[in-house]
């Protein structure tokens, strides 16, 4: 199986933003028995979720109304997919933005509406 954090085209986190982060960390805890691990970032506390041992999206301090899940899907070279969707008629809601240890981002909303973030993550240190 491939890794989906090393996989063009590839989905690879899921965030979700809401008004009661509280709330919607017990829901799914409880739901998918998922486990959490709060993350200092600069300026913020984030909660990473865990499925067993993988690692798989997290719950940022942002809220939002309505809440809404934001789906990763990992590319080749952020800038350049970013200037692709342009040309197809996607409307750039986060321009790239590169996050020390996790890897450069952006935010596009779609001809249809659809909300999708792109992201080129960082390799990993060599040990």
């Amino acid at each position: 199986m491939s890794n989906p954090m090393q996989t063009h085209g590839a989905f690879s986190w899921m965030e979700l933003m809401s008004g009661d982060g509280a709330k919607a960390k017990e829901f799914y805890t409880g739901l998918l028995d998922w486990g959490l691990e709060d993350m200092e970032m600069p300026g913020m506390t984030y909660t990473v979720i865990a499925n067993g041992e993988d690692k798989i999206g997290g719950f940022p301090p942002m809220p939002s109304e309505p809440a809404r899940w934001l789906p990763y899907v990992t590319v080749d070279d952020v800038d350049a997919r970013i200037e692709k969707a342009k040309a197809l008629g996607a409307t750039i809601s986060s321009e790239p933005m590169s996050i020390p240890g996790v890897g450069r981002m952006a935010t596009l909303v779609d001809p249809v509406g659809g909300v999708i973030a792109l992201i080129t993550y960082e390799a990993p240190a060599e040990s």
